[in-house]
């Protein structure tokens, strides 16, 4: 089984010199603070983007795509213990 962690997020607006105003997510884990999602904005459309590290590569991602999948998550995306609980008892079927 993967390890999972939850910890607490922090929300918090940050100004990198040269790089505009962003929305940080950040959490505190196993003692070390990570940076877990950027927002940033396209320095020539504004567009917005959500920026994660994957293997060393800062990777964006069109917040419209990532707020559209979050939308389409709610009612849709469950836990395997739910799909048990769908199945039909013996009795049912």
């Amino acid at each position: 089984m993967k390890k999972i962690a939850r910890p607490e997020p922090q929300v918090t607006w940050i100004s990198p010199v040269g790089e505009g105003f962003q929305l940080e997510i950040s959490a505190t884990i196993n003692g070390l603070l990570h940076q877990l999602v950027t927002v940033v904005a396209d320095d020539l459309d504004e567009s917005l983007w959500a920026q994660v590290s994957s293997g060393g590569t800062e990777v964006q991602i069109p917040l419209a795509v990532l707020r559209d999948a979050l939308d389409a998550a709610v009612g849709q995306v469950h836990s395997e213990s739910w799909y048990d609980e769908q199945l039909p008892t013996d009795g049912e079927a």
